[in-house]
């Protein structure tokens, strides 16, 4: 289920947005002056699919519409008690004209009993850092949070030391209309990531647990390639073992293609295992060599066999290789003086021109963050994702902004995600303006 258009009443008092989602080429580009609220676009997007509804309640707007393809359409009323000033949200969800679907649901503002000292929560969650009595900056998002967006966000975790009923308070219904079309928000400043293993207690050193995401990612790698490769080994086994009793077996036709068809075939293969040996997922291994002379029948037949038997092994590994293969080829064009190689063991790895290998952690933040990006998007987010990206020239080297736009659509593409990015630059915009829509300052 896509998001097919957000409407944003009296944003800041101020604007109404409307913004329609281009589904075609899964990319949109949000542009306009400064202060009419794209970054804030982006958050209310990732809070209403991730539930972060002490975000909601902290914008100033007045409700908003969210269109999907299904037909339905959510809205998010926001209501202002006028004696405390507090915010409440009323959620209804629609189809055919403003047919309910559900009865509404209201949030109110307060805060659950945590049934531990506030004190400990950071001891808990270690991506946080207590900065007053009631907040919180989360060191991988880089925000401030109050004690009902910890819950918002942490609540599930939290869980496991108190007696927060988590996001069991949210209706059924609003939160499997959410998992329906899930979001992820890119902030510039992700190079760390925080390691999710469970303390003994509450304590355990937050330094302890911060791994550089390129180093994290690039294990990451290396466990999905050994697990394609595994499954690739155990196929190829069993294609193997069988291979005589279904040559030999009279029930099962084999036919007997030309000569030309063979060669043709076997180069198709050949190239192909050649392609996935670059990838860094094969061995160079000595191959079969076609003699010279021409193919008697026998011998086209057994080859006719053996070549679709290495078609269905290599189709094992089409997924990843394909993934891998845009990945170098987005990396490589922008590195000067290294290259990324993919490793079995080491998941990626960089090496200068002067064959001297380099620590990922030695790489710019630039070089870092265009990895990360792209590795994250490429291998982590599932299918139909929207992807919201925030002002990305504030990261990227002028030199490679042109091609953020064809990189993104290439990632859309195989990745098959859905992208918003919000945007002033023209170098990041280039020639592809009909992505674009305009958040207007109403001048």
């Amino acid at each position: 289920m896509d998001l097919y258009e957000l409407r944003i009443e009296n944003l800041f008092d101020e604007f109404t947005h409307v913004i329609p989602f281009n589904t075609i080429d899964g990319l949109t580009l949000l542009h306009g002056a400064n202060g009419v609220g794209k970054t804030t676009v982006l958050k209310i997007i990732d809070a209403l699919s991730n539930r972060r509804f002490s975000l909601l309640r902290s914008i100033h707007f007045s409700g908003l519409q969210a269109r999907f393809s299904n037909g339905q359409t959510l809205t998010v009323k926001r209501n202002i008690d006028q004696a405390d000033e507090k915010a409440s949200l009323e959620f209804r969800l629609t189809e055919s004209g403003d047919h309910l679907v559900h009865p509404p649901w209201t949030l109110g503002q307060s805060a659950e009993d945590l049934g531990i000292p506030k004190s400990v929560i950071e001891d808990i969650i270690h991506e946080l850092n207590q900065t007053g009595a009631n907040e919180w900056f989360d060191m991988v998002a880089g925000d401030t949070l109050d004690l009902n967006g910890v819950l918002d966000r942490y609540g599930d975790r939290l869980s496991q030391y108190s007696r927060v009923p988590s996001r069991a308070k949210h209706p059924d219904w609003l939160r499997s209309l959410t998992a329906k079309f899930p979001v992820f928000f890119i902030r510039t400043e992700r190079l760390t990531s925080g390691s999710h293993d469970r303390p003994t207690k509450y304590r355990q050193s937050r330094e302890a647990s911060m791994t550089p995401t390129v180093r994290t990612f690039a294990r990451d790698l290396s466990m999905r390639i050994q697990q394609s490769l595994a499954e690739y080994s155990n196929y190829s086994q069993k294609l193997d073992s069988t291979f005589p009793a279904r040559l030999l077996d009279p029930a099962i036709h084999i036919e007997t293609p030309g000569e030309d068809s063979i060669r043709k075939r076997y180069n198709e293969e050949a190239d192909r295992r050649i392609r996935y040996v670059e990838s860094g997922l094969l061995d160079r291994d000595a191959e079969l060599e076609l003699p010279q002379r021409e193919l008697d029948d026998g011998e086209r037949r057994v080859l006719n066999l053996y070549l679709a038997d290495v078609r269905n092994k290599l189709s094992q590994l089409d997924e990843i290789s394909e993934k891998i293969e845009l990945f170098l080829q987005v990396i490589n064009a922008k590195f000067r003086r290294k290259r990324l190689f993919v490793d079995r063991e080491q998941g990626f790895r960089v090496v200068s021109t002067q064959g001297h290998q380099l620590s990922l952690e030695s790489l710019s933040s630039g070089e870092q963050q265009e990895i990360v990006l792209t590795y994250g998007l490429l291998f982590r987010e599932q299918v139909g994702t929207l992807v919201l990206i925030d002002e990305p020239e504030l990261s990227l080297h002028v030199s490679w902004q042109n091609d953020f736009i064809p990189d993104l659509l290439k990632i859309a593409e195989l990745a098959k995600l859905k992208f918003l990015v919000a945007t002033h630059s023209p170098s990041i915009i280039n020639d592809r303006w009909d992505l674009t829509v305009e958040l207007s300052d109403g001048e």
